[in-house]
């Protein structure tokens, strides 16, 4: 029942958003191999790249947008004590809505990536299976801290329009401080990691060097430190 709720309550916003997100990026590459030479096939790979930016700013707003409502959402509209009243924990309310935003994020990242594969393997050019499994990883593994930062402010701030405000310039914030500090950019240019341009050779267009695990593992520690912040404000909420 938990399940199907959470479902319920982001399909639309899931659905709206991988349609429009698969239909531009597919538009975006359709359009780009049609004007892109035959040869050389590395052209083909700059393309993969240069989608897969477009792709990393329309997934967060996405994600962002996914994280959304919960409980405190539910209070404004007076429908909490509904969700309240089932006999499982706020914990549990939580983690569930959270595992329904991981995988529609896992998805929202798989699925165009799976589109824009298609639409360049039927104008003939080459693609590699391991590139674009790269661009994936470091795109999910980096980014479901905004994910993660968007449940958090869900529970920390209440109003219809002021909370994705907040978590948009939340977002905008972290990409400014870490684009311009000079110290920070070795080791937190979430900006950069998810797009790929730090994995990116410009002589080949191929992502190159080993998969950035301390990253992955780094930026997903952050998002479980602000999911389990997010369960404590819950649980002290009075609804």
């Amino acid at each position: 029942m938990l399940w199907y709720k959470a479902w319920l309550e982001t399909r639309t916003r899931f659905l709206v958003c991988l349609i429009f997100v698969v239909a531009v990026l597919v538009f975006f590459v359709h359009h780009a191999e049609g004007i892109l030479p035959a040869e050389p096939k590395s052209n083909a790979y700059e393309l993969m790249f240069y989608a897969h930016f477009y792709l990393a700013g329309l997934w967060v707003l996405c994600v962002v947008l996914l994280g959304m409502g919960g409980l405190l959402r539910e209070k404004s509209s007076g429908v909490s004590s509904f969700t309240l009243a089932f006999p499982v924990s706020r914990t549990r309310l939580v983690m569930v809505r959270t595992v329904v935003g991981v995988v529609e994020s896992i998805v929202l990242g798989v699925v165009p990536w799976a589109a824009m594969l298609l639409v360049i393997y039927l104008g003939g050019k080459p693609f590699s299976l391991s590139q674009a499994g790269f661009y994936v990883l470091l795109l999910v593994g980096g980014g479901l801290v905004y994910f993660a930062m968007s449940i958090l402010i869900s529970a920390l701030i209440e109003g219809e329009y002021t909370t994705p405000a907040v978590a948009y310039g939340a977002v905008i914030l972290v990409g400014a401080v870490c684009g311009s500090v000079k110290s920070l950019r070795p080791f937190f240019d979430l900006w950069r990691f998810i797009t790929a341009d730090k994995y990116y050779d410009r002589s080949t267009h191929l992502l190159s060097g080993p998969a950035p695990w301390f990253g992955i593992s780094a930026s997903l520690t952050v998002a479980v430190c602000m999911l389990l912040a997010t369960i404590k404000v819950i649980q002290k909420r009075d609804f």
